[in-house]
């Protein structure tokens, strides 16, 4: 992933605002924090594509036309990681070309980062995430999740095409409507499920576990 510092662009109106808000040591169980919280119009048509190393993504249902994102930077006292990140560095970053909206967190590098987004309908969902959780629901669209280590639990809302899951080494099962099939091969495993419906979905993780339960 690319941790270089980037510009901060603002077009077409898409985004329509941000505030930060940085908060000082905290007790012993974290170093140092801080808390990003923006805004962003959106619509029917708009892909997003989340990008993050350690930490969580959580994702929530909401109607309208606006994202709402919230960030929480940190370092742990017991983290396995780099402890040489600076949580004063990390900025949110946002990238747009047409329809496309790409976010990511600049030098975040020896941090954790944990997020909540609150999402309405959109056309596209991707996200990458190096180690943590990914949970949450979505609405159903066009899916798209990569996870190295850790969970996938989700609850997806909605009629889909097809849910296609792939683990190297845990467990997968998707639960709800549609026919589906989930499989077990020694460390490996991975699910399938077919509706009627015009959406992909579509979710791999190297270790771990994935859950989609469909509504």
């Amino acid at each position: 992933m690319n941790r270089q510092r980037t510009t901060w662009s603002i077009a077409l109106g898409m985004i329509a605002g941000i505030t930060v808000i940085s908060l000082p040591f905290t007790a012993n169980a974290q170093q140092h924090e801080k808390h990003i919280n923006a805004e962003y119009s959106v619509s029917a048509e708009t892909e997003l594509s989340f990008d993050s190393g350690v930490g969580t993504i959580t994702f929530e249902r909401t109607e309208g036309d606006v994202m709402e994102v919230s960030i929480r930077a940190y370092k742990d006292d017991d983290t396995v990681f780099n402890k040489d990140g600076n949580v004063e560095d990390a900025e949110l970053v946002a990238e747009q070309a047409g329809n496309q909206l790409t976010l990511r967190v600049s030098n975040q590098d020896g941090i954790q980062l944990d997020w909540v987004i609150k999402l309405p309908r959109v056309n596209r969902v991707e996200t990458d995430l190096g180690v943590g959780e990914i949970n949450g629901d979505l609405w159903t669209t066009d899916i798209q999740i990569d996870l190295g280590v850790g969970e996938v639990d989700l609850d997806i809302y909605g009629d889909y095409k097809t849910i296609k899951t792939d683990v190297g080494v845990g467990d997968s099962t998707i639960k709800g409507l549609g026919n589906i099939e989930n499989n077990r091969f020694l460390m490996t495993a991975n699910s399938r499920a077919n509706s009627s419906g015009k959406h992909r979905v579509s979710v791999d993780t190297g270790v771990g576990d994935i859950d989609i339960t469909v509504h």
